[in-house]
């Protein structure tokens, strides 16, 4: 059961109950950059509406942080012996930093992925590290191969997402924004496949109901004062040096330029 809650916690990863975007820029640009994600509410729905024949044991209790360079290090020589496309993805993973925090009797489900940059076009192959923070999560959740490879790759891909900064602007695209159908037709191919219980079924219902009151958060704190912001509802801090911008899910849904941002600075 507790591998269950976990794999459909990362199988939602962008459509999750709140995830937070932060990055703290400095002088230079370089900073450090941060995704967290609380999915403590659909932990708690998971728990209320198991079914009967899915009792058991809460899941297991976690508070880690693992940070890959030293992991990698400590490691090294087993990585030395692996092909080289798996050696291609641990380096992939340097520089990022994953912190669990799981506690289901408390109602406490948190995982955040983060890297400082020395400079900014570092944030150019963010998104391909947090793919494979998620994949290094997804294995954890998923050691008896209980889900499907193939769907869960998919599922817990991550958006790609380019940020630039000229001209005093800085700006966040989604090249290839999410598409919420997709993975609804990924979950359907997984129906069709045998692969969902009653438990999964039932999540699939209240889906809507669940993710209705989730949000995407956006905050971007700057060396200098914000001279405007793109969207109308983005608020400035009041020393004018932070943005924060709140999506709610179902815009994200139906509008797949919503995170999309310009933030000028000024000079």
């Amino acid at each position: 059961m507790k591998k269950l809650i976990l794999l459909f916690a990362i199988t939602c990863f962008l459509t999750s109950c709140n995830v937070t975007e932060s990055i703290i820029f400095n002088e230079d640009m370089s900073g450090k950059y941060a995704t967290t994600m609380d999915l403590a509410p659909m932990m708690e729905f998971a728990s209320e509406n198991r079914p009967s024949s899915a009792e058991g044991p809460k899941m297991e209790k976690m508070d880690t942080t693992i940070v890959f360079n030293d992991f990698y290090e400590a490691h090294k020589d087993s990585i030395a012996t692996l092909s080289e496309e798996q050696r291609a993805k641990f380096e992939t993973l340097k520089g990022m930093v994953l912190d669990m925090n799981i506690d289901e009797a408390n109602n406490v489900f948190n995982i955040k992925m983060g890297k400082t940059f020395e400079d900014f076009n570092e944030l150019g192959n963010v998104f391909e590290q947090m793919d494979e923070t998620m994949n290094y999560v997804k294995a954890i959740g998923n050691k008896d191969g209980q889900a499907p490879s193939e769907q869960l790759d998919e599922l817990t891909k991550t958006d790609k997402v380019k940020y630039t900064f000229e001209n005093n602007t800085f700006s966040r695209f989604e090249p290839n924004s999410m598409n919420s159908d997709d993975s609804e037709e990924s979950l359907d191919e997984m129906e069709e496949e045998g692969e969902k219980d009653e438990f999964s079924e039932q999540f699939e219902m209240q889906f809507q109901e669940i993710f209705s009151g989730s949000y995407y958060t956006l905050i971007y704190k700057f060396p200098r004062k914000v001279k405007s912001v793109s969207k109308e509802n983005a608020v400035i801090s009041e020393d004018g040096k932070t943005v924060t911008y709140k999506v709610d899910w179902d815009t994200l849904k139906d509008d797949d330029t919503a995170l999309n941002l310009d933030v000028v600075l000024e000079d």
